[in-house]
């Protein structure tokens, strides 16, 4: 005889609540489910998960941080201008302002102007402070704040990162060691690009087991995860996993070897970015199109869907950027080319003036005739 709701879950007065991960996951609801009615109560929650959403509760419950004055000052100010705030007022910055200014003189200025004010002493300085931070991160500093911190110091030339890759390891770890839950998509993104701009790509190789548990993070439930990245942050994480899976064996030849995962990541990749390929900006579809190429897979349709975008808008890169992409698309044996307009079945070959218009006829009245006029009046005979 089969139990009603009320007999399974009687303490709860026949209704099931869900604690902690069930919440949000719903295989952890299923599972949590199963428990209480084998059970014949509601399942107790655990002291972690307890903890868990007690911590969840409180920083929903907290109030948003009001940013200070410098640090609205930093975050509007323009490259050059935030220099000048860092040389006046750098000393004094808290772990939070650092990072902002760092991320506002990275996003804000091109390659060469980034070389420029790496050569200030006070911008050197600020650096290095941030990469203090991120070896040592204070208390209270969250790993978002972490990741952006990275992924600004990272944009800068080498000189300004001596120590990067034991930097940048420390943030890759606690992505393994907080599991899923414990970090967003464009967090772990943001944090493998770093390390995997670091040493040529040799640190993120050194760390191929992270790259490997967030790629099964993010395929987890039919890659619902993939959704939540941005249209760099999914860029940028298939550059991170193609730098990580490169295989180099002394005296032989550099080769790529991928994960079954692996695959599962870029087909999830590969159909949103068909279906949102309007929207991406043409310079991120030639970075993916150089990552394609590194890795070795041959994607047909995301390279077709993709053509007309990069034809079109050729002119936003350049010319070694756009260089790297017929390389890849040749490599391949896929045409870079204009859509087809479609097959012509006749063509109709016009001559004339189609450039002046023709004049209107004039009225000429009755038309009249010449009629032949006789040589003579009579006719002629001759002689034979």
């Amino acid at each position: 005889m089969k139990r009603t709701a009320g007999e399974a879950f009687g303490a709860a007065g026949g209704v099931f609540q869900p604690t902690g991960a069930a919440m949000f996951d719903p295989k952890a609801y299923f599972a949590q489910w199963q428990q209480a009615a084998s059970s014949g109560s509601t399942a107790a929650p655990s002291s972690a998960q307890s903890a868990q959403s007690s911590k969840k509760a409180s920083v929903a419950s907290q109030p948003p941080v009001e940013k200070t004055e410098i640090q609205t000052q930093v975050e509007a100010a323009s490259a050059v201008r935030c220099a000048a705030i860092v040389k006046e007022k750098g000393q004094n910055f808290t772990p939070v302002v650092s990072i902002e200014a760092l991320c506002t003189m990275a996003t804000k200025s091109s390659f060469k102007l980034r070389e420029d004010l790496l050569k200030q002493p006070h911008v050197r300085s600020l650096c290095k402070r941030v990469q203090d931070i991120l070896q040592r991160p204070p208390q209270g500093l969250d790993l978002e704040s972490i990741s952006r911190a990275a992924e600004a110091l990272s944009k800068f030339p080498e000189e300004a990162r001596p120590d990067g890759a034991k930097a940048f390891s420390k943030p890759a770890v606690s992505l393994a060691t907080l599991g899923g839950n414990g970090w967003s998509a464009d967090t772990a993104a943001r944090i493998l690009w770093s390390l995997a701009k670091c040493d040529q790509g040799e640190a993120i190789q050194s760390q191929k087991h992270i790259v490997s548990h967030v790629v099964s993070e993010l395929i987890r439930d039919k890659g619902r995860r993939v959704a939540e990245l941005t249209h760099e942050g999914l860029v940028h994480l298939l550059w991170a996993l193609a730098k990580a899976r490169v295989h180099k064996r002394a005296g032989d030849l550099q080769t790529v070897h991928t994960e079954p995962n692996d695959s599962i990541l870029l087909e999830h990749a590969s159909k949103r970015v068909r279906q949102e390929v309007e929207q991406i900006e043409v310079r991120l579809l030639g970075d993916l199109v150089c990552t394609y190429h590194q890795l070795g897979i041959r994607d047909e349709k995301l390279f077709k869907a993709m053509c007309p975008q990069i034809v079109a808008k050729q002119s936003e890169l350049t010319p070694e950027h756009m260089g790297k992409c017929i390389k890849a698309y040749t490599f391949f044996m896929i045409p870079l080319k204009e859509e087809a307009q479609g097959f012509r079945t006749m063509a109709v070959v016009q001559t004339g003036d189609f450039i002046r218009p023709s004049d209107k006829p004039k009225t000429m009245g009755k038309k009249t005739y010449e009629k032949p006029q006789a040589l003579y009046s009579q006719t002629q005979r001759f002689a034979k």
